[in-house]
């Protein structure tokens, strides 16, 4: 293996890498600090672009502080633990500005602080078996290897303490864990959904067969300790996949969704249905979006999930439509619309790159709100953009497909008014960012 000695880190690049300069070619590390001089173990090469991981610190950063988390580097759910939260929120400004330098905005907003405190509303645990004995945590970065933690510091308390019941629990019933390798054993997944705004809780656990042992015993051990869990789940996954969740479940006990509440607005949300994993920066996003609308605007909200946004700023909207593929969430978007007694807000089941012309063509819609998948919009939905569509409200969790799309929007007459970074995702490199378009 290839070490490159005495490497300086420049700055930290998307995706959260470390970025320093061998004989002028660019070489990206994991869990470098800008400031930091390593010798680095080179991965990959290709095209004299070089990936690799820290061999040894020969000179740490001033930046670099020592990271909270006794399996921060092997564990893949954080980049940043080892920088501090107010170095994070400045790193992801300017990755952001960067990624955007070639585009004129009028106004660039500081990122919006999601605060230091865990901020993850649902989380997934793959088991696994170490020496014998059932274990659960997060997958090791870039591999799945399942490296289990004393306590982390995404997510509230209550998931460990959870997930370590949960393993007493397989431990005691003798259930067996899956083992992706032959397709064998039970237990694959816990998963956990809390409410911030109500105090709900929804356990799942995702499992092979459909057969589990001592549910009762199951159910006892979860609602003593946490009276207000309001339904434990078994989704079954037959499948030799690395989708988690399968299409069969069980109620174990009580339901299957949980309520949420943002602002005045509340919101039922099944299991499986997507929901911003951030609740109190999901609301300052609601309220940058409620904001740039002009009173009484015809909305779409595209990608719309449960409704959240279209229903959140329903009451600043003549109407509001949203669309989303999947079914079930738009089943919970209509009971949420009619749980809240709103009106104005229909939801229709389909692609957006389907409906989207159709809905142009019946209703007189001058803002469209766009909240796509990391993979961003198709070239088609943005073609079939109407010339009389005045604003798009983009707000996208990968700038770098963002910034793709926002250049194909300018090309239809389109003006970049205003950009708003969120840090939606703290101790990781990823960035929520909105930008609100023209014409």
């Amino acid at each position: 293996m290839k070490v490159i000695k005495d490497l300086k880190i420049e700055k930290l690049v998307y995706k959260g890498l470390g970025l320093g300069f061998d004989n002028s070619d660019p070489v990206f590390v994991s869990n470098a600090v800008p400031g930091d001089v390593l010798d680095v173990q080179i991965i990959s090469t290709r095209r004299q672009v070089s990936f690799g991981k820290i061999d040894k610190i020969i000179k740490g950063s001033s930046k670099r502080i020592e990271p909270d988390c006794e399996v921060f580097g092997k564990c893949g759910g954080c980049d940043w633990l080892n920088i501090s939260y107010d170095d994070q929120l400045k790193y992801k400004q300017e990755i952001v500005e960067e990624i955007f330098q070639n585009i004129e905005i009028e106004k660039i907003n500081k990122i919006i602080s999601s605060g230091k405190e865990p901020y993850r509303n649902k989380s997934f645990f793959p088991v696994a078996k170490h020496d014998g004995k059932p274990i659960t945590g997060m997958f090791e970065s870039r591999s799945h290897n399942v490296i289990p933690h004393k306590s982390c510091k995404l997510q509230p308390l209550l998931f460990d303490d959870i997930c370590e019941k949960m393993i007493s629990y397989i431990k005691a019933s003798k259930m067996q864990v899956y083992n992706e390798k032959n397709h064998s054993g039970n237990i694959r997944h816990i998963g956990i959904r809390y409410a911030l705004g109500t105090n709900e809780i929804i356990v799942f656990l995702v499992t092979r067969n459909r057969k589990i042992p001592f549910s009762r015993q199951l159910e006892r051990i979860l609602l003593e300790a946490y009276p207000n869990i309001v339904g434990i789940i078994q989704n079954i996954n037959p499948e030799k996949t690395n989708v988690i969740l399968g299409n069969d479940e069980k109620i174990i006990f009580g339901r299957d969704f949980i309520y949420e509440q943002i602002g005045k607005t509340k919101f039922k949300l099944n299991y499986k249905s997507f929901f911003q994993v951030n609740t109190k920066q999901a609301e300052k996003i609601y309220d940058f979006a409620k904001h740039a609308i002009s009173e009484g605007s015809s909305v779409i909200d595209a990608y719309c999930g449960v409704g959240s946004i279209g229903l959140y700023l329903a009451d600043r909207a003549a109407i509001v439509i949203g669309i989303e593929n999947n079914v079930k969430a738009v089943q919970n978007a209509k009971e949420n619309a009619k749980l809240n007694k709103i009106d104005n807000c229909k939801f229709v089941a389909g692609y957006v790159e389907n409906e989207l012309p159709k809905i142009l063509k019946d209703n007189k819609i001058d803002t469209i709100i766009f909240d796509p998948p990391r993979k961003g919009l198709e070239q088609r939905i943005i073609d079939n953009i109407p010339s009389d569509i005045k604003k798009i409200i983009y707000i996208s969790c990968d700038p770098m497909t963002q910034v793709r799309d926002v250049k194909l929007i300018m090309e239809k007459g389109f003006v970049p008014k205003e950009m708003q970074p969120f840090d939606m995702f703290p101790h990781t490199f990823h960035i929520e960012n909105v930008i609100i378009l023209e014409r």
